[in-house]
């Protein structure tokens, strides 16, 4: 049976990456690559393959959005930190279970977590440039992974068609005296 490309084809005008894993070995040259030619035990590889793939860009996105609330967490405590009377009676936190009894003081600085135990004095103004653009950052990261995974979905979508009506023209080529139901894959 003849079938339109957009059908056969997984498209790889993708990161390199993405190309890769539908084994293009040309660079890209932005041709589908024909499922139709590959058969059921290819194609469930290639599945299982943009399966893991897609495993590991959904905690990439996680990630992000565990360290954009952290950010977010930061920025607000910062905001309240600097609107906060002098004297204000407050609990610091020394560990995540532990905290003392203390008030607040004029605040002209604050330490900055830089990454990997590292941390910077800043102004209150720069610590709140520096929570902007990191903030700024992780949108973008997040906005690429996101656009990845659709595209790897995509491709799964089209994989799993393939094997369906590779496997629909199986039973059909072998004698369907009485259809089964149900989805194929």
């Amino acid at each position: 049976l003849p079938t339109p490309a957009s059908q056969g084809s997984l498209c790889t005008k993708a990161p390199r990456s993405v190309v890769g894993a539908m084994g293009d070995s040309g660079g890209g040259s932005g041709e589908g690559m024909n499922l139709f030619a590959l058969s059921l035990e290819q194609l469930n590889q290639l599945k299982q393959s943009i399966e893991e793939e897609l495993q590991g860009l959904n905690g990439a996105i996680q990630q992000l959005q565990v360290s954009r609330n952290k950010l977010t967490t930061s920025k607000e405590a910062l905001n309240r930190l600097t609107t906060t009377d002098e004297g204000t009676p407050m609990l610091v936190p020394i560990t995540s279970s532990l905290y003392v009894p203390g008030e607040t003081t004029q605040l002209d600085t604050v330490l900055v977590d830089v990454g990997t135990g590292y941390f910077i004095e800043k102004s209150t103004d720069e610590a709140q440039a520096f929570l902007e653009r990191k903030m700024a950052l992780i949108e973008t990261q997040a906005q690429n992974v996101q656009s990845a995974a659709q595209f790897k979905n995509q491709n799964l979508q089209q994989t799993v068609d393939v094997m369906n009506r590779k496997i629909m023209e199986m039973r059909g080529g072998a004698g369907s005296s009485g259809g089964g139901g149900g989805t194929a894959v």
